[in-house]
């Protein structure tokens, strides 16, 4: 009697394991199912999209992404001509922006005179107000990370795969420039997406992740300003709200590299002499130029006087006495004539 119930019982044992695994693979395959019908609904959307005519609309993409949604959006210089190859400016804002920045910075402007795709990434991040305060992960250095675990290198490279899909792109020209924390991870990307991205320009960014080892070397121009408050070029701490113990929500509680310790680092990573040429100067900007590098590299360090923590001829997001001044005195025009003299093929 007692050998039928212990089968009893490990038959009815076996009935509830079976149907817990059961319901568990079941839950997975509705998962994987509900995945694959949210990318056929993007992928579908975004179709619709690609085949309309853009002149007068730029349009807004979605890709999945680490089981994310991550959004883009495209602007198309004036008179984009499907059968003409264009080179491609990948735009990434600033922590607690969106895709909103690129255009109050005129890069959209600057796209329609020199004739270049415009690529908007967006980080990711709360919806506050009605508007997302998206954040990059621009990874970590010595003395600091910043910020969050998102995937951030994968989505931007997906992205460019998808645009080479969707437009007559040059593979050979595409390009990144950011700011802050769209600086730091514009930084990444030079460092993680070497193979894809000809070079990079970046404006008071953080740091450069000590993980960076490009599989080629990478021309990088920094933009500084002497009165930017988050980033101050001397190393000192961030002052006014930005300090770490201001008590405001702003307060920066991480460590950053000066510009010329950035600069540095990419002129160790590209190899290049101590060789300097001033290449711009006008106003109170002063570009310096390390052109004597690896394989056609070249490492240029901008200094404004009394520019804040803004980008160049772009936005004054904040009041100056914030953030500190927009400058004039450099703009978007200097990084494009950065840009144009690189590509993939550069030597």
């Amino acid at each position: 009697m007692k050998k039928i119930c212990n089968k009893i019982i490990f038959f009815a044992l076996f009935a509830s394991i079976t149907v817990y695994f059961s319901n568990v693979f079941a839950q997975e395959t509705l998962r994987e199912r509900f995945k694959e019908k949210i990318k056929e609904i993007i992928q579908e959307k975004d179709k619709q999209k690609t085949e309309k005519s853009y002149d007068t609309a730029d349009p807004e993409f979605s890709l999945m992404h680490d089981d994310l949604i991550r959004k883009y959006k495209v602007h198309l210089p004036a008179g984009y001509d499907r059968e003409k190859s264009y080179p491609v400016v990948i735009y990434v804002h600033g922590g607690g922006g969106d895709m909103r920045a690129a255009y109050m910075d005129n890069v959209d402007k600057a796209a329609d005179k020199f004739g270049f795709i415009l690529a908007i990434p967006e980080g990711t991040g709360e919806v506050k107000l009605g508007r997302l305060r998206g954040t990059w992960n621009g990874g970590s250095w010595a003395e600091g990370s910043c910020c969050g675990n998102a995937d951030d290198i994968g989505f931007i490279s997906k992205m460019i795969d998808e645009l080479k899909i969707k437009f007559n792109v040059d593979a050979k020209r595409i390009y990144a420039t950011g700011i802050s924390n769209g600086g730091l991870m514009t930084n990444r990307i030079g460092c993680e997406l070497s193979e894809k991205v000809a070079a990079i320009a970046v404006v008071a960014p953080a740091a450069v992740e000590s993980a960076c080892h490009p599989s080629r070397p990478m021309p990088v121009m920094d933009i500084q300003g002497t009165a930017d408050p988050l980033n101050p070029p001397d190393g000192s701490e961030p002052k006014g709200i930005f300090a770490k113990d201001s008590g405001s929500p702003l307060g920066m509680p991480y460590k950053r590299m000066t510009c010329y310790q950035v600069v540095d680092t990419w002129k160790n990573i590209d190899k290049c002499s101590s060789q300097e040429t001033v290449t711009y100067e006008n106003g109170k900007a002063k570009c310096i130029s390390c052109n004597d590098c690896a394989d056609g590299a070249e490492v240029v360090l901008c200094i404004v006087k009394g520019m804040g923590h803004t980008y160049p001829g772009g936005a004054q997001y904040l009041p100056a006495k914030i953030v500190g001044p927009v400058s004039n005195d450099i703009s978007f025009d200097q990084i494009w004539e950065f840009f144009k003299k690189h590509s993939l093929d550069s030597k």
